[in-house]
């Protein structure tokens, strides 16, 4: 086969990157390959919309069906995203090609996070599901987990794995601008979308979590499963207590194993909605553990999942990952500690990635083989973020008189949650912020001293919450 011709739908951000890197690499792509790529043709929207790349006419079509049923075309890259949040279309587009024995590869984490398990199980004998640029861009993360890391048996990740809120939080932090300010700034670059409540929100990070969790602990973990909470409740003044504490502030991914298990609880607590940072209105709603909610038993299978905004000590590798680039800090049984650092997002980077799987696929597609087979199980226990233990950062509102602090750490101590250290500034203002930060406790534990602590006479309102990440 001197030609692999392969179906393109899509056209934008990331369809344009493939298009580029496979024409201008075209050369030392079929070296390595042994085989020419060629892009046989483009599926669009409107074939006459200016576009980033130079791309024949005739290539273009607005019918998705004659390249995805076209025998010609062994290779689809799907890179149509999600048009209106729908990842109907671009499950329906791959499971047809899959059901044909074709080699699919894209870099839709939410269709991966939603429809994964269909889609591998669609794949026929011959054909493959490919996706290392669904999740931080050109960091070869998949590919390390799946080859790499195969011996290892992963312990933990930790990842900065959303590029839009480590720029906000960057710049928050070193220019000294609030979150409206900086999120302006990031949408006129291009870094935030002008619907920014994927990224905002955390959604972003938590199909990207789901994704990374299935393959590095082998288990189909459901997006449904990770707790998020996101980073526009995040002040300048937590910021400089941060830095004032040697801590940086990241909206960090978080996936660990073991433990008991908890399940979600029927309220939706594994949600955005349950979590306790931000303002007092979110204390309130946290509740607690519905008896719906109750453990589904634990085991060593454990894992847990969250998404949220995290202080980590400034010298953890994570903190010094600035502006739109992202990294993933991982935890092996046999390897130790690695860190994959570099661009999350963009047409190149993530163009980068699609062109890796697509030369994998042609060499799998010459040589008649499949990709390995992903084995997961199908359950694992996911725990309950009430039961998960952390350190926190408190600033809470106060009247500035005596006896504040005692009854503070009072309701603190009736939780059973230790204070570790306090900071109080100022005198004589009303309100005025009071700074603690706790030893290790369980989600559940903080929540019930939050709750009594903000019926306190003397405390206007609980500012912010924050968890804190050890050494």
């Amino acid at each position: 086969m001197d030609v692999v011709r392969i179906g393109l739908l899509g056209l934008g951000n990331v369809g344009s990157g493939v298009w580029k890197i496979l024409n201008d690499n075209s050369a030392e792509i079929a070296e390595k390959v042994g085989a020419r790529l060629e892009i046989a043709r483009v599926l669009v929207r409107d074939p006459d919309k200016e576009r980033r790349v130079s791309v024949p006419r005739g290539l273009l079509t607005t019918d998705a069906e004659s390249i995805v049923n076209d025998p010609s075309i062994p290779i689809i890259v799907e890179t149509i995203g999600c048009p209106g949040q729908d990842t109907g279309l671009a499950r329906d587009y791959m499971l047809c090609a899959l059901s044909a024995g074709k080699h699919v590869i894209t870099a839709n984490k939410e269709v991966l996070a939603r429809h994964g398990r269909e889609l591998r199980g669609a794949v026929k004998s011959g054909g493959g599901l490919y996706y290392e640029g669904a999740v931080a861009g050109g960091i070869p993360v998949v590919k390390v987990f799946k080859e790499a890391l195969a011996g290892n048996k992963v312990l933990s990740l930790m990842g900065i794995i959303n590029g839009t809120t480590n720029y906000i939080l960057t710049q928050m932090s070193q220019e000294g601008a609030d979150f409206q300010q900086v999120l302006s700034m990031a949408q006129s670059l291009g870094y935030a979308e002008q619907d920014p409540s994927s990224d905002v929100d955390g959604h972003d990070a938590a199909y990207k979590l789901a994704l990374l969790a299935s393959i590095a602990f082998g288990h189909d973990v459901q997006v449904e499963d990770v707790f998020h909470e996101g980073i526009s409740q995040i002040q300048l003044e937590d910021l400089r207590y941060a830095a004032e504490l040697g801590y940086t502030v990241k909206l960090l991914a978080i996936a660990r194993r073991g433990g008991p298990s908890g399940g979600s609880t029927a309220d939706g607590s594994n949600t955005a909605d349950g979590g306790i940072s931000g303002n007092a209105g979110s204390v309130n709603s946290a509740g607690s553990v519905n008896s719906a909610g109750a453990s589904r038993g634990g085991d060593a299978n454990s894992v847990e999942l969250r998404v949220h905004p995290t202080m980590i000590p400034r010298s953890h590798p994570l903190a010094s990952v600035s502006g739109a680039f992202n990294a993933v800090f991982i935890r092996g049984d046999a390897v130790g500690d690695l860190m994959l650092y570099g661009m999350g997002a963009g047409m190149m980077p993530t163009g980068s990635a699609v062109v890796a799987d697509c030369i994998d696929a042609a060499h799998n597609l010459l040589r008649g083989v499949s990709p390995p087979r992903e084995v997961r199980s199908n359950h694992v226990h996911v725990k309950s973020v009430h039961g998960i233990e952390s350190r926190y950062y408190v600033r809470v509102l106060v009247v500035d008189r005596p006896g504040v602090m005692a009854a503070i750490a009072s309701e603190f101590g009736r939780a059973q949650v230790s204070i570790e250290s306090l900071i109080q500034k100022g005198r004589g203002q009303d309100p005025v912020s009071v700074v603690f930060v706790t030893h290790s406790a369980r989600e559940q534990s903080m929540r019930d001293a939050l709750r009594q602590i903000e019926s306190l006479d003397v405390v206007h309102s609980i500012a912010s919450v924050i968890r804190v990440e050890a050494e």
